[in-house]
């Protein structure tokens, strides 16, 4: 997990998914978002690195990529499916009130500003935010420059759909 930035209070690091054996044990233990950028190409690791994220305590999901909506689908379905387990082993009800919180994102610029700015639980201050790369092109280039816009004022534009700029 390496270092590209901070927003504010939040430290934001990059985590490069593929040709990475590491990536599992670098994550955060507890009380971070999760920013994930998945394409479909990358549709296979969705649901290792679900499973591996919320193991990790993620508190908050943000989803880009073409696979934006079906990622935060994978999350919702853990989440709920971890609920019901836990309600079938403990013989009581899941409190829902600490529920995993998860958005997609059409316009990649707007899905990062949101995860790095507004994404949080109000029960715990959320410091980190790892964005999880999971594409054969990478975006961390992108990110970088989206951090520095982001501490100047920038905001995101309101196009619907705004795809991330690959290389690095």
């Amino acid at each position: 997990m390496e270092l590209i930035g901070r927003i504010n209070r939040r430290k934001i690091y990059y985590v490069q998914i593929r040709n990475n054996s590491e990536w599992k044990s670098s994550l955060p233990k507890n009380d971070w978002v999760a920013f994930t950028i998945a394409n479909k190409e990358d549709e296979e690791l969705v649901p290792v690195v679900v499973k591996v994220c919320m193991n990790k305590n993620v508190s908050y999901t943000c989803s880009a990529g073409t696979l934006s909506y079906w990622t935060e689908q994978y999350f919702d379905e853990e989440f709920v499916g971890r609920a019901v387990d836990y309600e079938i082993q403990n013989k009581k009800e899941f409190d829902y009130d600490s529920s995993l919180m998860t958005t997609s994102h059409d316009n990649f610029s707007e899905g990062f500003w949101f995860a790095t700015t507004l994404a949080h639980d109000p029960k715990i201050e959320i410091d980190k935010v790892v964005c999880l790369d999971f594409t054969q092109r990478k975006v961390k280039k992108h990110l970088i420059e989206l951090i520095d816009k982001i501490n100047n004022g920038w905001l995101p534009s309101d196009e619907e759909i705004e795809l991330a700029e690959y290389g690095n």
